[in-house]
């Protein structure tokens, strides 16, 4: 999957220029051949915008890309400024197959009441922050709704039928979990937007991505819908070794949640998150829930998975009352599947959880790491799908973990019990007294008692509790895996419940 590059000289497209698909890739090759250089930074101006300031800047709809076509496809860009420090440049492809540039335009925006001490000036910006995705996905009038956005480094986020804006996906994530290498930040600095004819069903564009240690060409294809996805096809080339590499990374919020008693939150709401778990199947068909949690410190957890079948961040609670919050809905929030195409070989899943005391800081991330690691010269290429999914996502794992309480034991303060929910179609029509068993596992630092399962008369599922003991003096997490069978055939009736507690 690694294979050495060869050196090219920097070619940039031209206006009116015919545009063909290797253009972005070798754009990015001829980048990693030469020495970083970051974009050059916004004039000072609108880096010094404030929260305020900048909200004030909006886009005009009637200066929407595509609003004067029959195009069921519309976008609005974001103004550069505030967070957004560099602007990125743009391109459409028309139907004839011209590549042509997108200038800036301050006749797309309206500045409301923003006030600058001289004035508003614009001819220092050459570009844009980004852009919003707009589409009927609700019904076929005029009526268009925003179904994805791609602003601020790599990130990007779609939505599909229901859907509200919760986590973020990334173009690539660099030195996530490693200890000795500071994090990097890949930008997707150029975009090349291909025109969506009348009928067109999904948006087609492509990215250039770079970074001091890589660059890379991005393809994507959204299609809009119940479940909004985009096919991803990505070729990246190395300048430099990095110590991890994140392909397909998902990012996303977990302050508290069911399984938070024993951290003693103090919040009005009952729980706070975006994500609630990590799915991921494996190559022999194991699905595994992983729960996240917001622990005092970094947490990083590790799981191999070769040849892995999908991995995403999980939104399963779905009860408005679980949240009470009005304003940000987040049992709507969407989660966030990943099918790689093709076999991506030797990884695994990495998850990194950040210690938040507020729900405005992303501190979740997940990703596949490769067990090969680039060096400076090679090039590395791969492709997925992603769907943000919120109605049908029950079909990725049908007898599943619904709920995950951890609670003190009061009479031994370092005992923790836990009480496992599992539900599904299979688990509604076995009776009370069918011989179910629960398969629990411990790292060897962590010691199981009272193993209970038994049927959940409320929901017709099946709870598992039990009591997690350590020794008087563990500092290490204890690992912990929880499935459902039958005794004594040993049919495996559930996916795998995996869990990180750490002292």
């Amino acid at each position: 999957m690694i294979a050495a590059l060869l050196g090219l000289g920097i070619s940039e497209t031209v206006s009116g220029s015919p545009f063909y698909e290797a253009v972005v890739q070798e754009r990015a090759q001829a980048l990693a051949a030469t020495p970083y250089h970051a974009p050059e930074p916004l004039p000072e101006v609108w880096r010094k915008l404030n929260y305020d300031q900048y909200r004030a800047i909006r886009p005009i709809p009637e200066k929407a890309l595509w609003r004067d076509t029959d195009s069921p496809f519309r976008l609005e860009f974001f103004h550069p400024g505030y967070l957004f420090k560099r602007a990125v440049k743009f391109h459409v492809i028309s139907a004839d197959g011209e590549e042509r540039p997108i200038p800036f335009e301050r006749e797309r925006f309206d500045y409301g009441d923003l006030v600058l001490k001289d004035g508003i000036e614009t001819s220092g910006l050459d570009g844009y922050a980004g852009f919003r995705i707009q589409y009927p996905l609700h019904d076929q009038s005029d009526n268009f709704d925003e179904i994805g956005s791609f602003v601020g480094a790599s990130y990007f986020r779609l939505l599909g039928e229901g859907q509200r804006y919760g986590l973020s996906a990334r173009g690539l994530a660099l030195n996530v979990a490693s200890a000795n290498q500071p994090e990097e930040f890949p930008v997707f600095v150029e975009y090349w937007l291909v025109e969506p004819t009348a009928d067109a069903e999904s948006l087609e564009f492509y990215a250039l991505l770079d970074s001091p240690s890589v660059s890379g060409a991005y393809h994507f294809e959204v299609f809009p819908g119940e479940r909004t996805q985009a096919r991803v096809d990505v070729t990246l080339y190395f300048r430099e070794e990095v110590g991890s590499v994140g392909l397909a990374p998902l990012t996303s919020m977990f302050w508290y949640g069911e399984n938070s008693a024993e951290r003693g939150f103090a919040g009005w709401r009952p729980e706070v998150h975006d994500s609630d778990g990590l799915l991921f199947q494996t190559w022999n068909d194991e699905t595994v829930w992983r729960p996240l949690y917001n622990h005092h410190a970094i947490r990083y957890s590790h799981y191999l998975a070769p040849d892995v079948r999908g991995f995403g961040l999980f939104q399963r609670d779905r009860e408005f009352h679980h949240y009470e919050d009005l304003t940000n809905p987040y049992q709507l929030t969407p989660s966030a599947w990943i099918e790689p195409v093709g076999k991506w070989g030797k990884g695994a899943i990495r998850l990194v959880e950040l210690p938040t005391d507020n729900e405005g800081i992303d501190n979740v991330v997940s990703f596949f790491e490769p067990e090969e690691k680039p060096k400076a010269g090679d090039s590395f290429t791969y492709a997925y799908d992603l769907a943000f999914v919120m109605k049908g996502e029950v079909e990725l794992s049908r007898d599943r973990v619904e709920a995950t309480r951890v609670g003190v034991d009061p009479t031994y303060p370092d005992t923790r019990r836990f009480a496992i929910d599992f539900n599904g179609p299979a688990l509604q029509t076995l009776s009370a007294d069918a011989p179910v068993f629960a398969e629990i596992r411990s790292s060897a630092n962590g010691f199981i008692d009272e193993n209970q399962c038994f049927k959940n008369v409320m929901t017709g599922g099946w709870r598992v509790e039990f009591k997690l003991d350590t020794d008087d003096d563990n500092v290490q997490p204890v690992e912990l895996r929880c499935f459902l069978r039958t005794h004594p055939d040993n049919q495996i009736l559930t996916e795998t419940w995996s869990y990180q507690w750490s002292p």
